[in-house]
């Protein structure tokens, strides 16, 4: 699975780009601002349906113009799937094989894509929603039945916490506690398996990437394991009237990441920090692989300024144990880059122009 080629249309800088891509690894060169996440982003569009770098696509829509065109034919084992996405009017529109997806959802199945950039250090630093970002990006791309699930119990969430902030009597909120526990349980379930899956690939490439510190995973659901989510839900009704929201439940889990024993953030240098998260993305992307039979699309944002040498030649080794398809920016690469590369781009002044 990767990206065949891809256009641009009044996307950020691009006027108007046409591109096709090695299956291997490509690497996109070019000077601070001049476009080469814009359009790493362009991808990360076309496998997620959002942006990893605002929430409001408007600001993609080159200056001047209406809205925004990416047009790109992903591989598959049968024939290419073309997928297009059209930003016009302030609406965001998808094409999947010509036809409208149901979900933007579908986007990520048929073009899996992993990002590996200078804010992937939140999967640690940050909050416990980014962890869960993680593990639910992984759930959803290896058990089928996981998004209906995880929509089910947004809806249901939604619901309790209205009566909640509404004040509504506790037999009416308590009467949607049977079908969140059940979407709730469900949820916290496909979460653990699919951890118990990455933890061997994950721990180990992590430990080597730290020099062999021992790493662990772990997986707490968001209510008092000697409870269980019912008696947890029940106990909790008086503090969740008074806050308005539901407290305890799956939307409260957490993957806690250790390093010797200790929470990771405690322990690892910023460098380190860099080489754990790298590991993880990349564990997932093989495990990924692993299940399905597929790989995913890596895209990999300057990294050479986020690793020295020798953690950026041992990530690279792994990227290619991975087998995915690879784009990786870099403003002056190493060689430890250069001598990986099957295709190579120079971006300046909004052209993107193909190197020989």
């Amino acid at each position: 699975m990767g990206l065949l080629n891809l256009s641009l249309r009044n996307f950020r800088c691009f006027t108007a780009a046409d591109l096709e891509f090695a299956p291997t690894f490509n690497l996109i060169t070019g000077e601070n601002a001049s476009g080469k996440t814009s359009l790493i982003e362009s991808i990360f569009l076309m496998g997620r349906g959002r942006s990893f770098r605002t929430a409001n696509l408007e600001s993609a829509v080159r200056a001047g113009t209406n809205g925004f065109q990416i047009v790109g034919r992903v591989s598959s084992q049968s024939t290419p799937i073309p997928i297009g996405l059209a930003r016009e009017n302030g609406h965001l529109e998808a094409r999947i094989a010509g036809q409208t997806p149901a979900t933007l959802a579908q986007l990520s199945e048929t073009f899996p894509v992993q990002l590996v950039d200078n804010q992937a250090h939140e999967i640690i630093r940050g909050n416990p929603h980014r962890r869960r970002q993680f593990l639910d990006w992984g759930v959803f791309h290896v058990e089928p039945t996981f998004f209906p699930v995880w929509r089910r119990y947004q809806r249901v969430l939604r619901q309790r916490n209205t009566l909640l902030r509404n004040g509504n009597p506790q037999p009416e909120i308590s009467s949607w506690d049977r079908e969140l526990v059940s979407q709730g349980e469900a949820l916290g379930a496909f979460r653990q398996e699919y951890l118990a899956s990455l933890l061997p690939t994950a721990t180990a490439w992590a430990s080597q990437a730290l020099g062999g510190l021992e790493i662990s995973l772990e997986y707490r659901p968001g209510w008092p394991r000697e409870q269980g989510f019912p008696d947890a839900l029940k106990n909790a009704i008086e503090r969740d009237r008074y806050a308005g929201m539901t407290q305890v439940g799956p939307h409260r889990a957490e993957m806690l990441i250790k390093v010797e024993g200790k929470p990771a953030q405690e322990r690892v240098s910023r460098g380190q920090e860099k080489a754990l998260v790298g590991a993880l993305l990349l564990a997932q992307a093989a495990v990924y692989r692993a299940r399905s039979g597929r790989p995913c699309t890596l895209l990999l944002d300057d990294l050479a300024a986020e690793f020295d040498s020798g953690h950026l030649t041992r990530f690279l080794d792994r990227v290619e144990e991975c087998g995915a398809q690879t784009h990786i920016t870099a403003i002056d690469p190493p060689s430890s880059i250069t001598s990986r590369v099957a295709k190579a781009f120079h971006v300046k002044q909004d052209k993107i122009t193909e190197m020989v």
